[in-house]
C-alpha cells in the first residue's frame, strides 16, 4: 500500500508541475494554439495505447466484482474485508490519475515522440507497486516485505458460488462499459481541443507592437496614382495595437488599429492598416503593408510587400506564444 500512494504522489506532482509548468490566466491549461496533423494523430494513438497499458482500473473494478465479502470472510476470517476494499479502490484511484496525467499531456503536447516519451514515463511511475512486490518476492527489499508478499492471500483461488458463471459475464460487460466510458471521456476533450485548434481559439487575439526606432531609408510606396517612390520610412509610425482578424494557413492574421480607439480603421482618413502574419516562404513572422515593398512588382513578384521584421520588434502578447 505504502508504494502504491508513493506512486500517486509522484503521479500528483506530475499532474501539478504539468499544468502549472505553462500557466496563463488566458490558456491555464497551456494548450498550443496549433499543432501539425502528425501530433493529432499521436494524441489520439496515445490515448488509445494508455487505456491499453492501464491495467489497475480493470484490475481494481474485477477484484471487487469476482470477491464477495462472503467467500473472502470463509477464506480469512481473521483479516479485514474492508481493507481488501480499500486497497483495489486505492488501486483504480491510481488508474483515473494516471489518465488524467496522460490527457494533459496530449492536450499540452506539440511533438510526437514527447507524446510517447511522456506516456511511457508515467506508465513506469504507475507500475512501481509492481515492480516492489517483484522485488520484495525476491526478498531484495528485506524479510518483512517478503513475507507479506508471499501470503497464501496472494495465490488462494476463492469459491465462486452458484452464480459464478453469471456473475463472471456480469464481470466482463462492466469491464467493457468502463474501458468504453474511459474511452469516451478521454477522446472528448481531445476532440474539443482539436476543434478549438482548428478555429483558432487558443491564438492570441491582441498584440501590443513597438517597433522602437527603426528607420528604413529606401521603402518603396505605392502611390494612390499609380507607381513607386522611395521614401523613409519610421517604423515607430505603424506602433500599436494590432487584433486578429483573419487566419491564414493556420496562423493568425493581426490588422493594425487605429492609435486613438484601437478600431477598426474603416477606410478612415483613407488610411489602410498594415498587418503581422506568418510568411510560409520566410519561415518566420513578418511586417505587411499593401502599399510597402521591397521589390518593385515588376521585379520579384514572390518578396512584393514583405518586409521582414527588425530583430527589436517587441511583442507583448496575452499568451507565451501567437
Amino acid at each position: 500500500t505504502s508504494i502504491v500512494v508513493i506512486s500517486i504522489m509522484c503521479l500528483i506532482l506530475a499532474f501539478a508541475d504539468n499544468f502549472l509548468s505553462d500557466f496563463d490566466p488566458g490558456n491555464p491549461w497551456g494548450i498550443p494554439a496549433n499543432v501539425d496533423v502528425s501530433v493529432r494523430i499521436a494524441q489520439y494513438l496515445g490515448i488509445l495505447i494508455a487505456l491499453l497499458m492501464e491495467e489497475e482500473i480493470p484490475t481494481g473494478a474485477y477484484l471487487l466484482r469476482m470477491i464477495p465479502s462472503s467467500s473472502f470472510q470463509k477464506k480469512f476470517p481473521n483479516r479485514s474485508y474492508k481493507r481488501f476494499v480499500a486497497s483495489a479502490l486505492l488501486r483504480i484511484l491510481l488508474g483515473y490519475i494516471f489518465l488524467l496525467n496522460v490527457i494533459l499531456i496530449l492536450m499540452k503536447a506539440t511533438g510526437v515522440l514527447e507524446i510517447f516519451y511522456d506516456v511511457l514515463a508515467l506508465q513506469f511511475i504507475s507500475e512501481l507497486d509492481d515492480i516492489a512486490f517483484s522485488l520484495s518476492k525476491l526478498d531484495i527489499l528485506g524479510r518483512t516485505l517478503r513475507r507479506a508478499c508471499t501470503a497464501r492471500l496472494f495465490q488462494t483461488e476463492f469459491e465462486r458460488g452458484r452464480f459464478a458463471a453469471s456473475r463472471s459475464i456480469q464481470a466482463i460487460l462492466f469491464l467493457k462499459t468502463v474501458y468504453f466510458v474511459n474511452l469516451v471521456v478521454f477522446v472528448a476533450p481531445m476532440i474539443v481541443v482539436s476543434t478549438r485548434q482548428s478555429a483558432g481559439y487558443y491564438q492570441c487575439q491582441r498584440i501590443q507592437v513597438d517597433f522602437g526606432d527603426a528607420v528604413w531609408g529606401d521603402a518603396l510606396v505605392r502611390l494612390p496614382e499609380g507607381g513607386y517612390e522611395e521614401r523613409t520610412l519610421a517604423f515607430s509610425t505603424f506602433n500599436g495595437v494590432y487584433e486578429r482578424s483573419r487566419t491564414e494557413h493556420g496562423r493568425p492574421v493581426y490588422q493594425e488599429r487605429r492609435k486613438f480607439d484601437r478600431l477598426e480603421f474603416d477606410d478612415y482618413a483613407g488610411k489602410v492598416p498594415a498587418e503581422i502574419k506568418y510568411s510560409l516562404d520566410l519561415g518566420a513572422w513578418i511586417f505587411h503593408h499593401p502599399f510597402i515593398a521591397k521589390k518593385r512588382q515588376v521585379e520579384v513578384r514572390k518578396l512584393e510587400n514583405v518586409i521582414s521584421m527588425f530583430h527589436n520588434v517587441f511583442f507583448n502578447t496575452e499568451y507565451r506564444t501567437i
